[in-house]
């Protein structure tokens, strides 16, 4: 790749971005397809978000970027409009600029992890899910993806008070033949047990749920890219468990996300 004057950036930002591995994925796609675009990793911290936005408006060379923890929330409050999608869950992890500096969000995460269940060939449809992290960006978009494949029920595990109401109230108004939980049910069989919080990315956090809580034969799905085999995903192999990976999420984002830049061909 060669960066010159008439190449476009794109940024992925996030807090820290030590974890992420896309931009090596979209830059080799962009050498496949002979766009002459980069993406880069920009350690913003939160309290410059609304700084580097007012940079992104002015950024004439840049078509938009991509979203990572912590900022999925906040970039959704930045925006000058959004897809219904995003605006329904609250969250954006892709940003097109116009070329009038207006910045237009799309959420794709729930997508993407949809779309790589599938792939590996695991069903959704009439399914039990417990899922942690729930209100947050991902999590969001991913309780508002799988309710969507018509799943029969979902236990949430949030510890935020405002965000869990939040995300029960969307659920119910958008999803009313799903049983929801707001604790998962001691008796377990789950079929699909869903970490999308950030515990895993440190060597001494906790579990986000017990494994006992999953039937035998389930799926359990992490969104954590680094490691990746978290130690959640290492415990649950160890129990002839199946299971997702956070890169495996991250690789099906692709056609989403280039699709919302207007890339995609």
């Amino acid at each position: 790749m060669t960066i010159t004057g008439q190449t476009v950036c794109y940024p992925l930002i996030g807090h820290p971005v030590g974890q992420v591995r896309t931009p090596p994925v979209i830059n080799e796609w962009f050498i496949e397809s002979g766009i002459d675009a980069t993406m880069f990793a920009m350690d913003v911290p939160p309290a410059d978000m609304e700084g580097f936005f007012a940079l992104l408006k002015q950024w004439q060379n840049c078509g938009g970027c991509s979203v990572t923890v912590p900022h999925k929330q906040i970039t959704f409050r930045s925006m000058n409009d959004l897809t219904p999608r995003a605006k329904r869950v609250g969250s954006v992890n892709i940003v097109r600029r116009e070329d009038d500096g207006k910045l237009i969000g799309d959420m794709t995460d729930g997508l993407a992890f949809v779309a790589a269940l599938k792939k590996k060939g695991y069903r959704l449809s009439g399914a039990k899910v417990l899922l942690a992290g729930a209100g947050g960006g991902a999590g969001a978009a991913i309780a508002d993806a799988i309710c969507d494949e018509n799943i029969a029920s979902l236990s949430l595990i949030e510890p935020n008070a405002g965000r869990l109401n939040r995300i029960q109230t969307l659920l119910h108004e958008n999803y009313p033949n799903v049983q929801l939980h707001g604790e998962p049910d001691a008796a377990g069989e789950y079929d699909f047990a869903i970490n999308a919080s950030t515990l895993g990315m440190k060597n001494n956090d906790p579990s986000p749920f017990n494994l006992d809580l999953i039937r035998a034969g389930g799926v359990v799905a992490d969104v954590v890219t680094k490691p990746e085999i978290t130690p959640l995903l290492v415990e649950a192999h160890k129990r002839n468990l199946k299971i997702q990976t956070g890169n495996e999420m991250a690789d099906a984002q692709l056609e989403f996300q280039m699709s919302h830049l207007g890339l995609w061909h």
